[in-house]
């Protein structure tokens, strides 16, 4: 897990090839002039960029990627990610493949405020939760993930 502020991004280069390419499209893009849904940007870096509501994470599901690291961003607004070990929680759902997760419960470890001025880096096999409500304040706000597609023993 990586969170940090955007303007520090450039620290993260050399995990991969692949978080390279979508380091650079953080840096070259301008989200909010990308259309809401994915955006292909080569066959292992994609984004979806969306209008979410947040809302009270505090008993909901965490879920685990196999092959996919997610960059959060929001683009307006803030939100609460929750990060845990998903060892010790509880399966709540079988892994889907065309999806790449499975579900798991259990207890945060962590948890972020996330802001347009931040970004977090949930890796394969760390439990996460997003969009959560800051200070028990429901609000909508545009948020780009960037999905990055990791090769085993990249981190």
């Amino acid at each position: 897990m990586i969170f940090d502020r955007l303007d520090n991004i450039d620290r993260y280069l050399g995990i991969s090839e692949a978080f390279d390419r979508a380091i650079s499209l953080i840096k070259t893009t301008d989200f909010t002039k990308a259309s809401e849904g994915k955006t292909e940007v080569s066959d292992d870096v994609y984004f979806t960029k969306a209008s979410i509501t947040t809302s009270d994470i505090t008993d909901s599901f965490f879920e685990v990627h196999k092959k996919y690291a997610d960059i959060f961003i929001p683009l307006t607004g803030r939100e609460i990610v929750k990060i845990s070990s998903p060892e010790g929680m509880n399966r709540l759902a079988e892994y889907q493949e065309e999806a790449d997760y499975y579900a798991v419960g259990g207890k945060t470890e962590l948890s972020l405020e996330n802001t347009p001025k931040t970004f977090c880096v949930c890796f394969p096999e760390e439990a996460h939760n997003s969009a959560g409500n800051v200070n028990g304040e429901t609000i909508t706000f545009e948020k780009i993930v960037v999905k990055v597609r990791m090769q085993e023993g990249t981190v």
